[in-house]
């Protein structure tokens, strides 16, 4: 419960970022990603013969990724002058694996967790019902404060398992959904410096826009 807790906090600091999130001309949001040496971006294993990305590279994704909503699409920009043609294409694919895989896992989660929910729902409802039955007989008071306190303990795990949990697993889902779908477009590192340029001035209009309409 207070791992649950701690990253929903986590994820609340990271969309407190939103303002800095940039948009492409698709309405995609936009992850820039600096790569001077590749040298760790695929996994040294992988299932099969498909590759994938390593963790680094997906944690670096994700981290950036927190500060919009799960649901929105997703444009990746790799500023690089080190990777050729034939690796970009490798890479995609890479990426792509990485997240069906991931997507894969999180939908076994959600039913494991739901399972489990309902299971523990069920024991807790049966074990107040028996406190119910015992304190109205006027019978095994002890047994009856035991069962009272089992019931709550299993009657709240299944609410933190639906309600916080899962929902949870099911906002990391649809992220991991959106990166399989992500436009993947690479760029050399000059590019890089033009492109920040860019998006100051944006955010200048934006933060304009904002003072003027009353938001901030």
């Amino acid at each position: 419960m207070i791992e649950t807790i701690r990253e929903l906090n986590k994820r609340m600091r990271a969309r407190s970022r939103r303002n800095e999130v940039e948009y492409d001309e698709e309405g995609r949001a936009i992850i820039g990603m600096t790569v001077r040496s590749d040298e760790g971006f695929l996994s040294d294993f992988s299932i099969g013969r498909k590759p994938v990305v390593g963790e680094g590279v997906a944690a670096f994704l994700e981290e950036c990724a927190m500060a919009f909503s799960p649901k929105e699409a997703i444009c990746i920009k790799i500023y690089s002058d080190c990777i050729d043609k034939k690796e970009r294409e490798l890479y995609s694919v890479a990426l792509r694996e990485y997240y069906v895989r991931h997507y894969d896992e999180k939908r076994r989660e959600i039913r494991q967790k739901t399972l489990f929910s309902a299971i523990f729902f069920c024991v807790g409802f049966l074990a107040l019902c028996s406190m119910i039955l015992f304190s109205f007989l006027q019978r095994y008071p002890v047994l009856s404060e035991v069962l009272d306190i089992f019931a709550w303990v299993f009657l709240w795990e299944s609410v933190d398992l639906f309600f916080l949990q899962r929902k949870m697993l099911l906002a990391e889902r649809s992220r991991y959904l959106r990166f399989t779908d992500a436009k993947l477009l690479f760029f050399p590192l000059s590019q890089r410096e033009s492109d920040e340029l860019s998006n100051q001035v944006q955010h200048k209009e934006r933060f304009s826009m904002n003072k003027s309409c009353g938001v901030w």
